[in-house]
């Protein structure tokens, strides 16, 4: 079935902002706020604590280390948690050549980001800051609650010929089954499905697992990172969730082993990413697999022109391109069968192996090069700074204006002042 031309730049748009670190649905005043008119509603700060320092890297194990960046996108911000938010000190690993955060949130403070989520990611919203779905999302009122229920009952498949409105069902469901069929067809390609048990953690609304299901007789189960999701693919699907995502003391709450374990952007926001491998490798079955999507390419700010300081936000502590990734799975024994680069995100197949797996870590060419492009795209990421957030730069800027310079990132604009020079941006695999 072909999709008529006219809608195709919509449903791209659709696609795009489901695979967005977001809450499923839209925000909302939480049941416990004053929604009146100029009503404030009460802040909670950001615990001071614990904050993790990493004494060796928290994939490898391996004590040496380069410092690349010491700032997260807080350093961005106009306002920040506090005066700790900011600084995450990423580092680079010599030997598997992942870059992670030195410093990382853990517990009550981890926990406060992901409830205050789209403020942590800088993103604006007519509802106040403190009252957003983010400011909830791990609780729902029994309204909203019957509320997903009614609309969930309507079903995935909604034809706009019927004239329902979109208050009436979860056209979002839609759009996550046509987002993720093609996960569906990898892995249906890739692997051969006889009644797998599948354990998908980090879900949206079921769709890989409901279509594994449907074509393979897959024994599915689900975690979620919000507590809406959970209700979204139990009631739309009949899919069980047995727990919430827990990023800090990373656990997986299911009896026995999964032949697949899919997992959707979790390692580069994994807290303590070692544990989170073993408990991946704990949970399958001898020659299981796991398949990670949304797994980000550090070529974003490396190579294509973002910067490092906005696509390091606070939840991303784990950095890796395409080598770093396949040594950081080998190092917790698993042998990547597929791999590849799909809207700038990786997708990648491995199989868990018995016999411990022997990995290279970086030569000294590679290290170079790698520590070389970490450093130049920091000095980029200053440059792209509005004035106003210098400061932390001001002692260093003459020099990485003549850093930036050399290296021809640089140029005058058009206000006698230095930016960085556009480049051409390429998404494909890397």
């Amino acid at each position: 079935m072909s999709v008529p031309y006219r809608l195709l730049p919509r449903l791209k748009m659709a696609v795009r902002a489901l695979l967005l670190d977001t809450p499923f649905l839209p925000g909302r005043i939480p049941p416990d706020a004053d929604d009146e008119a100029g009503a404030a509603v009460p802040e909670t700060p950001c615990p001071p604590e614990p904050i993790l320092t990493c004494d060796s890297c928290p994939v490898c194990g391996h004590g040496e280390r380069t410092l690349v960046c010491e700032y997260n996108r807080f350093i961005t911000f106009e306002r920040q948690p506090d005066s700790n938010a900011a600084r995450y000190d990423y580092s680079l690993c010599h030997a598997c050549g992942v870059v992670y955060a030195v410093r990382r949130p853990a517990g009550a403070r981890y926990r406060w980001l992901l409830e205050h989520f789209e403020e942590a990611l800088g993103r604006e919203s007519d509802v106040p800051s403190a009252a957003k779905l983010t400011a909830s999302a791990f609780d729902l009122s029994e309204k909203e609650r019957q509320d997903i229920k009614r609309r969930a009952a309507r079903g995935i498949l909604v034809s706009d010929h019927l004239g329902l409105s979109r208050r009436d069902y979860l056209p979002a469901l839609l759009t996550d089954r046509i987002a993720n069929s093609g996960h569906v067809e990898l892995l249906g390609s890739l692997l051969t499905l006889n009644a797998p048990r599948v354990l998908e953690i980090r879900s949206r609304a079921g769709s890989i697992l409901a279509g594994l299901r449907r074509l393979y007789h897959a024994d599915v189960a689900a975690m979620t990172m919000f507590e809406n999701q959970r209700l979204i693919i139990e009631e739309a699907y009949g899919i069980p969730v047995a727990a919430l995502v827990d990023y800090d003391q990373f656990s997986i709450p299911y009896a026995g082993t999964f032949d697949l374990i899919v997992a959707n952007h979790m390692f580069t926001h994994a807290v303590r990413p070692g544990d989170f491998l073993r408990a991946l490798r704990q949970h399958l079955a001898p020659d299981g697999h796991v398949y990670l999507y949304n797994e980000p390419n550090d070529a974003e700010f490396l190579s294509e022109g973002k910067s490092m300081f906005n696509t390091l936000n606070a939840f991303h502590l784990q950095a890796f391109d395409r080598l770093s990734l396949v040594r950081a799975l080998g190092a917790h024994g698993f042998e990547v069968r597929f791999l590849t680069r799909f809207d700038g995100n990786f997708i990648c197949l491995a199989q868990k192996k018995d016999v411990p797996l022997t990995w290279d870590g970086m030569n000294d060419a590679e290290r170079s090069k790698r520590l070389d492009a970490c450093l130049l795209a920091r000095d980029a990421a200053v440059l792209m700074l509005p004035p106003s957030a210098r400061g932390p730069f001001s002692a260093e800027w003459d020099e990485i204006v003549d850093r930036g310079f050399a290296a021809g990132i640089a140029e005058v604009g058009e206000n006698g002042q230095p930016h960085v020079r556009r480049r051409r941006t390429s998404r494909g695999a890397r």
